[in-house]
């Protein structure tokens, strides 16, 4: 006994115990205190929608590993054969499937890619062509970086992108005084670059692509140039508006800096086998409206093409970004589970979202900052994403769109996204930086996407 309670006190003192047991509770609360007249799936969905959001915004257990947990709990509270949803004995198979759903491929394709760009060196070269071009005054150079990470993030993670460019941009700020403001607007360019150049494309955040999963298990799909003509003019306007607030926030020193970035330009044959794949694929996703070939086909025919060709080996495979493919499972299992028990309907009932145009939209995307600036965005997509589509006082695929845009515009804390995280590591920066930078450039992301929603979304997919 006396044992017994030594590691009951042991377990009881660690706090991600208290966690665990606070967030249960709470869930459990939410599914009791639902109103009576409730369908009893939507009752159970609501204690997933809960357990699932306060596990995510405290990571108390790994993202994934959550979101493993919420394919689990969807299967054994609602497709018990002859259960609440009287599904038959296949019914589990309803939150296995979008595991292979076409968003969840397009997005293996898109790591594959990846992957194969930087194990070749690739990634380097390509930022070190695009730096030759901005010279040595220090606005044009950290525009040049912004740039330069920002169109890697279009087509690479956002986080190995962040983290190959902060370590390229070290021997530079190593080089600057240690009170040269310059220093903390170059680093903190890299995250911020990071964040917005991954709304460019389908592929380039997983909020785009949980977006584009959930509107499809609605019958609506959007193509890979639909998404770029809308989300490309976009990034560039904040790009440069976040270039001119860090500039005018930490101005520099000098008025020349020098930046170098090494790379081996002599490539082999497979280092040339690799960019003619991942050309061959990119085009393929530009011109899918005229080929016909889906882009999660494109993105599985350049995967097999790597390893097929042995450009990628079975270690390459097994280091890819799984855990973000799980976690995007979880969100699309989520959602359908919202939809099939019919929570979705009763949360769009509620008061907050009778609203209609634009302050409907301020909502739902002021939330959708918020909950990504204390938690992973991915997450916020996973959870707002179902709800707002469910919405019939505006356009699904208006509001699906801008709230998974204002999934990246959170930037204030080193916990909003992982190249936020990978900036703060380096030491340069000071939480205070971030978060006076961050939010500002947040609200005035905010504020564009906002005044600009009605005159380029209706242009682009012609509603």
């Amino acid at each position: 006994m006396e044992e017994l309670k030594r590691i009951l006190a042991i377990v009881l003192r660690n706090p991600a115990t208290w966690k665990a047991m606070l967030s249960l509770l709470t869930a459990f609360g939410v599914y009791m205190l639902m109103p009576e007249t409730t369908p009893e799936a939507a009752r159970r969905v609501a204690f997933i929608f809960a357990f699932a959001a306060l596990f995510w915004a405290l990571e108390i257990i790994p993202l994934y590993a959550t979101s493993m947990v919420v394919v689990l709990l969807n299967i054994f509270m609602l497709t018990r054969p002859g259960g609440i949803l009287d599904m038959d004995h296949t019914g589990y198979q309803t939150f296995l499937l979008p595991f292979a759903s076409p968003v969840i491929i397009l997005f293996f394709g898109g790591f594959v890619l990846a992957t194969a760009l930087h194990k070749y060196g690739i990634d380097r070269i390509i930022a070190q062509q695009l730096m030759k071009w901005f010279g040595k005054k220090p606005f044009w150079v950290m525009l040049g970086m912004m740039g330069t990470t920002a169109f890697l993030s279009m087509w690479m993670s956002n986080t190995a992108t962040a983290a190959m460019m902060i370590v390229m941009v070290r021997p530079m700020y190593e080089q600057l005084e240690k009170d040269d403001p310059f220093r903390v607007s170059l680093v903190l360019s890299i995250p911020f670059a990071a964040n917005i150049g991954g709304i460019g494309t389908p592929v380039g955040t997983p909020p785009n692509a949980i977006a584009l999963g959930i509107m499809a298990q609605h019958g609506i799909h959007l193509n890979f140039v639909q998404w770029m003509l809308m989300a490309v003019p976009l990034s560039i306007i904040l790009l440069m508006v976040i270039a001119g607030i860090l500039f005018f926030m930490f101005r520099p020193k000098h008025h020349e800096v020098e930046l170098s970035i090494s790379a081996n330009t002599k490539t082999g044959y497979r280092a040339k086998g690799v960019i003619i794949i991942g050309v061959f694929t990119i085009l393929l996703w530009l011109t899918s409206g005229l080929h016909g070939i889906p882009e999660a086909l494109v993105g599985l025919l350049a995967a097999g093409m790597y390893a097929a060709s042995g450009l990628l080996n079975k270690n390459d495979f097994k280091n890819l970004d799984w855990d973000v493919l799980i976690l995007m499972w979880g969100g699309l299992a989520l959602g359908r589970g919202m939809e099939i028990s019919g929570l979705s309907e009763w949360i769009v009932s509620l008061p907050i979202f009778e609203h209609h145009g634009f302050i409907l939209f301020a909502i739902v995307c002021i939330l959708a900052v918020v909950m990504s600036t204390v938690m992973s965005n991915t997450a916020t997509a996973t959870l707002l994403i179902p709800i707002i589509i469910a919405l019939q006082t505006a356009n699904p695929i208006m509001l699906a769109i801008t709230v998974a845009l204002s999934c990246s515009f959170a930037m204030a804390l080193p916990v909003s996204t992982p190249p936020n995280a990978i900036a703060f590591a380096s030491n340069i920066i000071r939480g205070n930086d971030m978060f006076k930078a961050g939010s500002l450039i947040s609200v005035i992301s905010l504020i564009i996407l906002l005044l600009g929603y009605n005159m380029v979304l209706p242009m682009v997919f012609d509603f």
